[in-house]
Formats: C-alpha cells, sequence, structure tokens
C-alpha cells in the first residue's frame, strides 16, 4: 500500500521528495504498528518516492522536454508505463522480504464505508491529474496552460472545498513560488547559454565520437552513458543535472537510433534513482527526517529495492516499447 499511495501522490506533487515526506511520514508509523520493520518502512518511502518523478505530470520531465525541444506530452505518455513498472517491481521485493522475515502485516479486509470516505475526501485532489492530463491528451490545453490550469485549480480548491488555506497562506505560497521560479529560470538560462558554448565548441559531437570510439555496440554505449548518469545522480540534483547533460547526450544516443523521447525517461529514471543513493540521496535524508530511522541502518535495508529500480532501467533502456508503445 505504501508503494501505491507513493504512486498515486507522485501523480498529484510531480516531486520524489515530497511524495516521501507526505506518504513516509503517516505510513512508516502505520508499518510499524502492523509488524514491518521500521528500517524496511523508512527505505521503502524513500524508494517508493522515487516514482514521483516518473510517473506524469513529472517536473523534471517538463524540464527535459524544454530543455531539449522535446514533447512533453509524449514525454508524459512514456513515462506512464515505466512509473507504473518501477512500483510493481518495489512491490515484488515487498512481498518476497516480507515472506523472508514472517512480516503478514494486518490480513483483515478494509471497510467498504471507509474506503469510501477516504475516496469521497480525497476526491477534489485526486481529480487534478486526471484534469491536467485529460487536457493536455485531448488537446484542450497546453502542458504551459495545464500548469496554470492546476494552480487555479489547487487554490479553490485548498481555499473552498477543504478550507486549509487561506489568505496568508496563499500569499506565502506564492513568495515560495517566486523564489523557486527566479532560482529555475537561472539555471535555464545559464543551461542555455553553456549549451550555446557546447555547440560551438563542438563538445557533444566530439563525445558522441569519444563514445564510439570505444564501442559501436549500441549496447555498450547505453550502458557507460546510464552509468555515467548513475554516478552524476549521487552528487548532483536531478534537474541542474538535466539542465545541463541533456543537450551534451542527446547527440550521442540520437547517432545510435535512441528517440529523444525513450532517452528522457531514461535520463530522468537515472537521476531519480540518485534521491536513494548516497552522498547526495536526497529521498534517504527526508526518509530519515519523517522516521528517525540512521540512514545506515536504511541503506542495510534498501539493496532489494534498489536492485528492483535498475532491473526497470535496464529494460526501459534496451527495450524502447516500454516508452514509445503508448505513442502509436
Amino acid at each position: 500500500m505504501t508503494t501505491i499511495a507513493c504512486m498515486f501522490f507522485g501523480a498529484v506533487s510531480g516531486s520524489a521528495v515530497a511524495t516521501t515526506s507526505a506518504i513516509g511520514s503517516f505510513m512508516i508509523p502505520e508499518m510499524e504498528k502492523k509488524g514491518y520493520d521500521k528500517d524496511f518502512s523508512a527505505a521503502l518511502a524513500a524508494a517508493a518516492g522515487s516514482v514521483g518523478v516518473i510517473i506524469p505530470p513529472s517536473v523534471p520531465l517538463v524540464i527535459y522536454g524544454v530543455a531539449v525541444n522535446a514533447s512533453v506530452k509524449d514525454l508524459f505518455t512514456a513515462g506512464i508505463l515505466p512509473g507504473i513498472m518501477m512500483g510493481i517491481a518495489m512491490i515484488i521485493v515487498c512481498v518476497i522480504t516480507s515472506k523472508k522475515h514472517g512480516w503478514k502485516g494486518d490480513a483483515k479486509r478494509p471497510e467498504l464505508k471507509k474506503v469510501w470516505k477516504a475516496f469521497r475526501e480525497g476526491f477534489w485532489a485526486l481529480l487534478m491529474p486526471v484534469i491536467i492530463l485529460g487536457g493536455i491528451y485531448k488537446g484542450i490545453f497546453t502542458p504551459t496552460e495545464a500548469s496554470v490550469v492546476s494552480v487555479v485549480y489547487c487554490i479553490f480548491v485548498s481555499m473552498f472545498v477543504y478550507k486549509e488555506m487561506d489568505l496568508k497562506g496563499l500569499y506565502k505560497g506564492f513568495l515560495g513560488i517566486v523564489n523557486l521560479c527566479g532560482i529555475t529560470l537561472f539555471m535555464m538560462g545559464f543551461a542555455n547559454a553553456f549549451s550555446y558554448f557546447l555547440t560551438i565548441e563542438q563538445i557533444p559531437n566530439r563525445l558522441t565520437e569519444l563514445f564510439l570510439g570505444i564501442s559501436h555496440n549500441k549496447f555498450v554505449i547505453l550502458l557507460m552513458i546510464n552509468i555515467l548518469l548513475l554516478i552524476v545522480g549521487c552528487v548532483i540534483d536531478n534537474i541542474p543535472a538535466t539542465i545541463i547533460l541533456a543537450p551534451i547526450l542527446l547527440p550521442v544516443v540520437e547517432a545510435i537510433g535512441m528517440s529523444p523521447i525513450t532517452f528522457g525517461v531514461m535520463l530522468t529514471m537515472n537521476l531519480a534513482i540518485g534521491f536513494i543513493t548516497p552522498p547526495y540521496g536526497i529521498n534517504l535524508f527526508m526518509a530519515t527526517a519523517v522516521s528517525g530511522v540512521p540512514m545506515d541502518a536504511m541503506m542495510k535495508r534498501i539493496g532489494g529495492l534498489l536492485v528492483s529500480l535498475l532491473v526497470v532501467l535496464m529494460l526501459i533502456t534496451y527495450v524502447p516499447w516500454f516508452t514509445m508503445g503508448f505513442l502509436g
């Protein structure tokens, strides 16, 4: 349930850190009450939170689309199945681990009345990704216009339906967004200038020649790129890494026949795995903050979850259908 909750919340927030924080804060104690190991519960919340940047609407996929002029709509479509695969892979690991350690949890069937009540209370929040993605896929509005629709919808629901936000909270929210947009726009401006410099100096062409000089086998080249991105994800946040690396590496993968859409999902997933790998591992820090579980204790439990994500990454990398199958 923790993994599924992270998948749904990720579709609403589009943020791995927010997903880990929101879901982990109440699911980790619940899992502990039902007999699950707290260290594993915290590790699961951290790992499952990474799905938030793959399942649309995804902020990193939007950033990638802007950085390389790719279709955000196609990127969102391509991210659906990989996000689901990540969730299923972690669920399989949870089942195997639970059986191995004898964790049975609570086998009681949920009461339909409570399920209906929870669904009714969360209906307006769950409706947001439906409106956003439905509007984009139906051609009602563009991804840029969708962001405006989502903001207006969130303000309306928060103030008049759930009544959890007042004008003071709205002001603080706007202030935070202005700061975030300022930082992001500064990075985008720097990245565009840096990309222009790289193009003039023919760095992408030289990098392509370097990779092809090592091997002409596309499987080997993609493996090297994956290793590079996994290392980068360990030390750099995914948005700056996407802005800087996407324009550099895209010519390399296009030279071996990979679609920019598939590469966008592959790059984003690589950097998402960086959320649960030290020393950066921001999801690990967040899970530690909400659970009180030490980092080293989580790392002992996260191995199986990490392996499952790497397996999905390899499938996404080498089987284009998993990203391009829904694009027709």
